[in-house]
């Protein structure tokens, strides 16, 4: 009998296991479609907004609040991204494969997640920025005449943010282990409940703390940029560490 020993040191293993999904992530035709809708979303409403708003070129007041308008209705796409990412592998059995490959499931996990955040960052960092660009564009405000200072924090956090949400997703996805009552729950909240809650200053909901950190104009009954990042970063984990563990529970 031959048998075969693995000689990979644990971050050897880990690094391999990321790329084996970010590979996976990478080849889903649902991953494209979905950042390539919502990046598509984000300009036609940004249009949109932009030739409603009735901003002139000397006018710039709170032009980069409208320039991430749209963006707080099509981070619906991110949030779907993190459930097409976890729910992917119950579909066709792909699950056990992926734990033949990668037996030790808590490193299987935190290399799916380690994969997705690249990706969604930069797609997050390019959808953000053309939500603004259109909107100068479409608004005819000249870009030198917005606060590039503002935009340089807004653009980043923007992205952070979504980069979160996709795998607090991603991680709620993978406790529900199906693709639609998951999204439901998400879409649900984002599209419904949470335009309600608006006027509440409930800022430990995380979409709503995160208005503070990604608006150019912010309340003065808002938290400052560490509480609210600690919200956003506390429902994550909120939801990542128990998946994690589940998942290292289940049979499959």
């Amino acid at each position: 009998m031959t048998t075969t020993t693995d000689f990979r040191t644990p971050a050897t293993a880990f690094t391999d296991a990321v790329r084996a999904e970010a590979s996976k992530l990478w080849s889903l035709p649902a991953t494209w479609l979905v950042l390539g809708g919502t990046l598509a979303l984000t300009i036609v409403l940004s249009i949109a907004f932009g030739t409603s708003a009735n901003i002139g070129p000397d006018q710039t007041v709170n032009i980069l609040d409208y320039g991430v308008t749209a963006v707080t209705w099509t981070q619906c796409g991110f949030f779907l991204l993190g459930v097409i990412a976890s729910t992917s592998e119950y579909i066709g059995g792909q699950i056990r494969t992926t734990l033949i490959a990668i037996p030790d499931r808590i490193t299987w996990r935190l290399a799916a997640t380690v994969a997705l955040v690249p990706i969604t960052f930069a797609a997050a960092l390019l959808i953000v920025a053309t939500s603004i660009t259109t909107i100068l564009l479409t608004t005819g405000v000249p870009i030198a005449e917005a606060d590039l200072d503002v935009a340089a924090r807004i653009i980043p956090s923007a992205a952070g943010y979504l980069t979160l949400m996709a795998v607090l997703s991603s991680a709620l996805g993978l406790l529900i282990r199906k693709a639609i009552p998951a999204a439901a729950i998400l879409l649900v909240y984002l599209l419904i409940l949470s335009p309600l809650l608006q006027g509440q200053n409930w800022y430990f909901l995380p979409d709503i703390a995160s208005y503070t950190l990604w608006f150019a104009s912010v309340p003065d009954t808002a938290p400052p940029a560490i509480a609210s990042w600690a919200v956003v970063l506390a429902w994550t984990l909120g939801l990542l560490i128990p998946s994690i563990i589940i998942a290292n529970r289940r049979d499959t």
